[in-house]
């Protein structure tokens, strides 16, 4: 990536599978948040709690087929152990690759499913680090308020965070509900 001891700015034909053509600087990697659909380990993990709560174990494995906008994707799936996950942490291996991985993607309307790195993908904290933190040359209203696009972008991801927080919160007090009510029942 980097070339005359300069970061390059641009991705040169070949090294993603799927890019932006308008970028600012030329071809850039796309990012995961441009995915048309995105299938999270995090939701097939509820999906198997609202199953079976208690088929979901550490060695536990199998296939999910995935409809999104009448188009079915298949991918296979692991449990492993995980100290942070009471009934072990789901994987998805990529169909590509056979890698674990947490999320995998489809790019565009017409692609196959694969992971983050065998499309190429990038992330949008990634692109910080092109952000100057200089008022200079960003406009008189920048100036007038003291902030910088570096500011900005870190505050939107300080909120992008925040986001995901919330919806982990979500995610655990649903989950949290299930196994109560799964627990109730057996005890009848």
């Amino acid at each position: 990536m980097k070339r005359g001891g300069r970061r390059r700015r641009w991705i040169a034909p070949g090294e993603a599978a799927v890019y932006c053509a308008a970028g600012r600087w030329g071809r850039r990697r796309t990012r995961v948040t441009e995915c048309w659909s995105v299938f999270r380990a995090e939701e097939l993990y509820t999906a198997l709690l609202k199953d079976n709560a208690a088929s979901v174990r550490p060695g536990g494995q199998g296939s999910v087929r995935y409809t999104v906008e009448g188009r079915e994707v298949t991918a296979s799936w692991e449990i492993r152990p995980n100290a942070v996950w009471r009934r072990g942490r789901v994987f998805l291996q990529c169909p590509r690759c056979s890698r674990r991985a947490t999320r995998l993607y489809l790019p565009l309307a017409d692609s196959w499913l694969a992971c983050r790195t065998c499309w190429g993908l990038s992330y949008n904290s990634r692109a910080l680090q092109n952000y100057k933190n200089s008022l200079w040359g960003r406009g008189p209203i920048a100036r007038m308020f003291g902030t910088s696009q570096r500011d900005w972008a870190l505050l939107a991801t300080y909120d992008k965070r925040r986001e995901q927080l919330e919806r982990s919160r979500n995610r655990w007090s649903e989950r949290r509900d299930l196994l109560a009510r799964k627990r109730a029942r057996t005890r009848d």
